[in-house]
């Protein structure tokens, strides 16, 4: 059906009606997306911050525990100019659209700063002559910029916000934070060397499974140095006899250079001359060659697949585990990170049915890996989280009691346990989100506006 009501048959359509509707498709898209912005926007409006009434929570920021956050800073939502928001706005709001509440913060700071730092933007928004996305691109690349400059930017690029890329939006950022904000440029610099790091990232079920990959973010001197030992250690293993493709070389000599720095037993150079099985593409390195820094990683298998793929000379075990945050990975992979491994610890298999409680605050660890096991991500609605990144939550709040009255037994059980996020934990003591555990394993949560959400292992869902 178009924009004017009239339904249609996409088989049917010609070649000149199919771009005039796939116009007509732009459009609704774009007004779509306005309005999500304009709902944003007055519910910011909804929610000022009560700063002045002594609220503890005080107001919105990017920060995810009450304090820095990832980029260091306690920041307000919305930039220079920008009305502040109350704390835990985002979840309802959020969580009314099936998003994260990291994905409504972000929309609603990208409403405040195109409402009040971006004039023009805004405008053209709202005659749909801008692509939302586009001008939301345009607000998070200026948030940090002063009021000032932020309207210098929307002046420049106001006619052209919709054709122009991610080069010309950086270059008036760029030279708006030079001519409005000079002395933030050396704060920028400290900044981005606040940033600086590295992360390892594993990926999950599915493609990725068995695979991780590094960001790292420093000196571009020392980078790029390190990048020319992995290219000249890639074409060291090239003249050894590897024949991969140079990625995948480069991607071993990750682990060449590693070995050569841990294990000084491990020969500079090329790793093994040519024709050395241990580095071809049909073979996996050997424990002379691969030592490993200890590590650990929870594996769900069977001990019999295991104990086949450690003794099977040609890694041939069939059979299949899974690891937490990374997903299925077959026994032959989990059996070769083992081999070699100076220590290894079995947990033994634990019993997810325990009820056992204790008469105090802090599970003991075997109840918290019971319940991160049993729920592996936090339990707040639509929220990733990972549960061994997260609090345990006793969802009846413990009462300590007093000496002379100690508090109820048996408060810390599994039952009355969850994992929720820092964030999400803190909103839920706030006194804002309520839920309860039910009996087959999910949540129901309900918000400050009386509106449910079921949490199942499945995902979340809004209960009418």
């Amino acid at each position: 059906m178009d924009s004017e009501g009239f339904p249609y048959e996409v088989d049917d359509l010609d070649a000149d009606t199919l771009l005039v509707l796939a116009r007509d498709a732009e459009t609704r898209v774009r007004a779509a997306e306005r309005t999500k912005l304009n709902l944003a926007a007055r519910w910011c409006v909804l929610q000022p911050a009560k700063t002045d009434t002594g609220d503890p929570t005080g107001h919105a920021t990017w920060s995810e525990a009450g304090g820095p956050d990832l980029l260091g800073c306690d920041e307000a939502i919305g930039g220079d100019g920008t009305p502040l928001v109350a704390a835990f706005a985002a979840e309802p709001f959020a969580a009314a659209l099936g998003i994260s509440t990291r994905a409504g913060l972000q929309l609603m700071a990208d409403a405040l700063n195109l409402e009040h730092r971006q004039p023009g933007t805004w405008r053209r928004v709202q005659s749909l002559n801008i692509a939302p996305w586009r001008a939301r691109r345009l607000a998070q690349a200026t948030a940090s910029l002063s009021l000032a400059a932020a309207r210098q930017v929307d002046a420049v690029l106001v006619e052209r916000i919709d054709s122009c890329g991610t080069l010309t939006i950086e270059r008036a950022v760029a030279e708006a934070r030079a001519r409005f904000d000079p002395e933030t440029v050396a704060v920028a610099e400290d900044r981005a060397r606040a940033a600086w790091g590295v992360d390892l990232h594993h990926g999950g079920p599915g493609d990725w499974a068995a695979t991780s990959w590094i960001d790292a973010v420093g000196d571009t001197t020392d980078l790029t140095r390190f990048h020319d030992l992995v290219c000249e250690t890639a074409e060291a293993l090239k003249r050894g006899g590897d024949e991969d493709a140079l990625d995948l070389r480069k991607a071993k000599a990750l682990g060449v250079i590693a070995d050569q720095l841990t294990n000084p037993d491990t020969p500079s150079g090329p790793p093994a001359p040519a024709g050395d099985p241990r580095w071809s593409s049909s073979s996996r390195p050997t424990t002379t060659m691969r030592r490993r820094r200890d590590w650990t990683c929870y594996v769900h298998l069977d001990w019999a697949q295991l104990d086949a793929a450690l003794t099977d000379t040609d890694r041939g075990a069939a059979g299949v585990g899974v690891v937490e945050r990374l997903g299925p990975t077959t026994v032959a992979r989990i059996g070769d990170w083992l081999t070699g491994s100076r220590h290894v610890r079995i947990q033994p298999v634990l019993d997810l049915g325990r009820v056992d409680a204790v008469d105090q605050h802090d599970p003991p660890t075997w109840m918290q890996e019971l319940v991160r096991l049993r729920d592996p991500h936090c339990v707040f609605p639509w929220c990733e989280t990972g549960s061994r990144s997260c609090d345990l939550d006793h969802i009846a709040p413990y009462d300590p009691g007093t000496p002379q009255d100690p508090g109820p037994p048996a408060q810390t059980r599994p039952e009355n346990l969850a994992p929720l996020c820092r964030r999400h934990h803190r909103c839920k003591t706030a006194g804002r989100w309520r839920y309860q555990r039910n009996t087959d394993g999910s949540y129901t949560w309900t918000s400050p506006h009386h509106r449910r959400y079921l949490v199942t292992p499945l995902g979340t869902h809004e209960l009418r």
